[in-house]
Parts: structure tokens; C-alpha cells; sequence
């Protein structure tokens, strides 16, 4: 799949670019019916709301699950990402955030790349992250929001907040609503197989899920093979294996091998 000349400039311009329906409905179906086994996933990979038991994210699931392996190296995202880094990319982390229903909570308005540039050794921003709707994206479910612009905005280096699971660098909120009132607030919808490209630098921040419906999305950030990210941090939070990721075929989902296990509690 290539990009326009107008998503590409979109892109440039806003920090993002919205593309529905990009994975086939099919396809979706194979990921989704893997959500069971990943929420029943043991190890460390898996990471908990504050009630300890509903499951918050899974991250680098395309490690050991065959399923997101192949939606991580579909050509329909990684041909678009290629396009955007200016040449080969890697996987430098897949995080499945899994806001379940109710009980889903927020994460804070922030940017990604200062944790990556300081705590990853990330030089720059060269890269994009693919959000892959894995279920219907509603106003009620805790949809993802985006600062259009904000991309070419940087606060000085965030503090490090340690006190969560993930700990991560989010900006402070006098910077953000700054920021907000000049630019605005966009929250992307649309069913599973949707698509959001966005720069590694734009704000962007997500509400509680209070609906009854789960709310999934694979955040798959890539980089460019001339953009390593050499810090150490663990391997189950980040990718040290700078190989370019070589796209597979376009019915690639149809071919992953199954993965069974008894949904971990809601």
C-alpha cells in the first residue's frame, strides 16, 4: 500500500493520519480471536490496572504469538511506515493496550519520543507508531486522542514517573493545556482494521473505558533501520534487533497459527 501525496503532507502537517477499514475484516478476525490467549498470558510481559487483576497491556505479544507477529510485519502498515521513515524500518515495541470495558482506566497526556530519546537512546523522532484498531473505536470506549500539531512541540525532558507498572515520561499539564487551546483535540473512530500513523512526537493521551464495551488497539511503533534506539531498557519492554522488517503478504493473517487459551478475568 502506498500513501498519497496528501496523507503524506497530512502527516507532516498534523502529526497524524487516519486510514479506516485498512486491515480486511477477515484478517481482524484472526487477531481478535487471539485476545483470549493474550489476556491469559503469564509473564512479565503482561501489565495490570491498579485493581491488579484487569489486564492493561500486553507488550511485545509479536514475540510469542504467531497472530501478531504477522499483523506487525503486514505490508499495509509497513509499507506506509517505510514510506513515512524515509526507508526500512524495524520493530523497536508492540504494546497491546486492551482497555477493558468499565473497568479500562486513562493514560496521561504525552509524548513518546522523550522517553525514547532519553531513556532508549532514540536520536530522533524517526519513525512512526501504527494504532491498529483490534476492536471498534467509539466516543464510549475510551478512543485514543490526538493533539493535531503538536508533533513539533517539545517541553524540556519530563520527569521520570516510576510510581505505575509502566512507568513513562508525561508532560506537564500547564505545557498540555497550553498547547490544547491552540491547537485542539481529535479522537480518531472507527471499526477494528482502522489505522492511526502517528509521529513519535505528537501529544496524544486516552480517557477511561466506562462502556460496556472492550476497547483493544495494538500500538506498533517502528523506527528506521538508521534511527537505533541503543539504550537498557529490558527486552520484554523494548526490541534491541535492529533487523529491517520485510513485509509479508497481503493475506498473511490468514496463514498465523492458532492460539487457544480460557479468557484471563475481564
Amino acid at each position: 500500500m502506498k500513501l498519497s501525496e496528501r496523507q503524506v503532507q497530512e502527516f507532516r502537517d498534523e502529526g497524524y493520519i487516519f486510514v479506516p477499514d485498512l486491515i480486511p475484516s477477515d484478517q481482524m478476525k484472526v487477531v481478535r480471536e487471539e485476545l483470549p490467549a493474550l489476556l491469559a498470558h503469564e509473564g512479565r510481559e503482561r501489565l495490570f490496572e491498579p485493581d491488579g487483576r484487569t489486564v492493561r497491556s500486553i507488550l511485545n505479544a509479536h514475540l510469542f504469538d504467531d497472530a501478531l507477529d504477522r499483523l506487525a510485519r503486514h505490508p499495509r502498515l509497513i509499507e506506509p511506515a517505510m514510506q513515512l521513515a524515509g526507508g526500512p524500518v524495524y520493530i523497536f515495541q508492540t504494546i497491546v493496550n486492551v482497555k477493558r470495558a468499565f473497568d479500562g482506566q486513562q493514560w496521561q497526556w504525552h509524548q513518546d519520543y522523550p522517553t525514547y530519546r532519553i531513556d532508549d537512546k532514540m536520536p530522533a523522532p524517526r519513525g512512526v507508531n501504527a494504532m491498529v484498531f483490534l476492536d471498534e473505536v467509539s466516543e464510549f470506549n475510551g478512543p485514543l486522542m490526538l493533539v493535531p500539531g503538536s508533533q513539533a512541540l517539545e517541553t524540556e525532558a519530563p520527569a521520570f514517573t516510576a510510581d505505575a507498572e509502566y512507568p513513562g515520561r508525561y508532560a506537564a499539564q500547564s505545557w498540555i493545556q497550553d498547547i490544547m487551546r491552540t491547537h485542539g483535540i481529535r479522537a480518531p473512530k472507527g471499526a477494528a482494521g482502522s489505522v492511526i500513523f502517528m509521529h513519535l512526537n505528537i501529544v496524544h493521551g486516552s480517557g477511561p473505558n466506562m462502556s460496556p464495551w472492550h476497547r483493544a488497539i495494538l500500538s506498533l511503533t517502528l523506527s528506521s533501520v538508521e534511527n537505533k534506539a541503543t539504550g537498557t531498557r529490558r527486552g520484554f519492554v523494548v526490541c534491541h534487533d535492529y533487523t529491517a522488517v520485510a513485509p509479508l503478504a497481503d493475506d498473511c493473517l490468514l496463514h498465523a497459527e492458532r492460539t487457544r487459551a480460557e479468557p484471563a478475568p475481564a
